[in-house]
């Protein structure tokens, strides 16, 4: 079978993890990779996957790797900002594209992403990793299973210390896709959506923000509907934390590690009323190949599309919500 042949445009950290699942996958090859800045898409395949540099053809723009006429998937992990402007690009382009969390920092950015792919009969996904370990599965199956009961609560909690090198992701407002809501909240928002078949429906949060008008921690309570509710909390002050937890009226679900590394296997605890505390050990996995290889098949028509347009839309619309409430100080309807 032909392999899906992907372009990257930009040269951003992310590459790191992304570049070598590529070239892992059984099903895609890495062909292509821009940056508007000179010689960064050299130095990036030089970085991250130096067995690939006379396989990869790096350009100094994006124009270049969303016109080739060779690319059928672009890879979009640029500024949370750009996102649109580029995704609308590559989809006229005809191409398919797995943008970088979060899709848009707007739901009707989101909206017309989803529409010109169908207009163009291109692909698109957002790019949450952590969905496609197996892990994930595990717990969707716990909580689906019923053994808990009703879920009517969720926490997460997301943070790590930032760093000089990172203080590009601080640097502007939360308007303009800057903070911590932008950058690890989409994570946090995402993780305690799964735990409900119910869409929230208001927020309340509060932030600490810098000089920038970017937030460096925020915490918040999310309503949704039928009275359930959930609580993040998302830090760049606190240690490496990625974990959140399911609690129904029988028992409760807890990831403790949703970033998994891919040489750990995962652990998974869940307690019950009738068969108290339980540790479950799950295998390693790469969910860095995973993604890529679903997002392969979804592209040859081979399997349904795990993370859709209407998660994307009630990702960003949740995300819209939290941010004017940081700025409001009240509940905010989604």
């Amino acid at each position: 079978m032909t392999k899906i042949r992907w372009g990257i445009v930009g040269a951003a950290r992310i590459n790191e993890r992304i570049m070598p699942a590529i070239a892992k996958s059984k099903l895609g090859e890495l062909i292509a990779i821009g940056s508007r800045r000179k010689g960064a898409a050299q130095e990036c395949i030089l970085k991250y996957l130096p067995e690939y540099e006379d396989k990869v053809s790096c350009f100094d723009g994006l124009d270049q790797v969303i016109n080739h006429d060779r690319v059928d998937v672009i890879y979009i992990p640029l500024a949370n900002e750009e996102h649109t402007e580029v995704a609308l690009k590559a989809i006229r382009a005809k191409k398919n594209v797995l943008i970088e969390k979060p899709m848009a920092l707007k739901s009707e950015e989101v909206i017309m992403i989803h529409d010109e792919a169908i207009k163009n009969n291109v692909k698109i996904m957002e790019g949450f990793m952590y969905a496609f370990h197996p892990q994930f599965d595990r717990i969707n199956n716990i909580i689906q299973s019923n053994i808990l009961g009703e879920v009517n609560y969720a926490h997460s909690m997301f943070s790590f210390p930032i760093q000089p090198a990172r203080f590009y992701r601080i640097n502007r407002p939360i308007d303009n896709g800057g903070g911590a809501l932008w950058d690890i909240g989409p994570y946090a928002i995402h993780t305690v959506r799964q735990c409900f078949k119910e869409n929230p429906i208001k927020v309340q949060a509060i932030a600490k923000i810098n000089d920038h008008g970017a937030d460096i921690s925020t915490t918040g309570i999310i309503h949704f509907e039928n009275h359930k509710r959930a609580t993040f909390d998302i830090s760049f002050e606190c240690t490496r934390r990625s974990e959140f937890q399911a609690f129904g009226q029988l028992g409760s679900v807890f990831c403790p590690t949703v970033w998994q590394p891919e040489d750990k296997t995962a652990k998974i605890v869940f307690t019950t009323e009738s068969s108290g505390i339980n540790e479950e050990v799950v295998p390693k996995a790469n969910h860095f190949v995973s993604e890529i290889d679903h997002f392969n098949k979804v592209v040859q028509n081979q399997l349904k599309q795990k993370l859709d347009r209407a998660d994307a839309i009630w990702n960003v619309k949740t995300l819209e919500a939290i941010s004017k409430s940081i700025s409001s100080g009240n509940w905010e309807d989604i």
